[in-house]
């Protein structure tokens, strides 16, 4: 399957020093995944290959591609932010 990079996830893997495998690897095998009602992306949620920081990624999924819309690192908050977005009913696990 094709991998593509909006020119924003481009942007956050350079500025973040994310590698692109790392984010296929989550996006592949993601710890949890939800879907966003509001923007319609789906988000993975995994570690990164660093002990104790985490991966959050927006992306688009069809057939024959997966593309990238942007990539959060955290090493805090995780649990947090997921509560917060499940709270408000903007993300449903799946």
């Amino acid at each position: 399957m094709e991998t593509a990079l909006t020119e924003h996830a481009r942007m956050r893997l350079e500025e973040r020093g994310i590698s692109l495998d790392e984010v296929i690897h989550v996006v592949k095998s993601p710890a949890r995944k939800f879907y966003d009602l509001k923007t319609s992306h789906l988000v993975a949620v995994g570690p990164r290959d660093t002990e104790g920081q985490w991966l959050i990624i927006a992306y688009e999924e069809s057939e024959d591609k997966i593309e990238i819309v942007t990539v959060i690192a955290t090493s805090k908050s995780l649990d947090k932010i997921i509560q917060n977005r499940l709270s408000s009913r903007r993300w449903i696990e799946i």
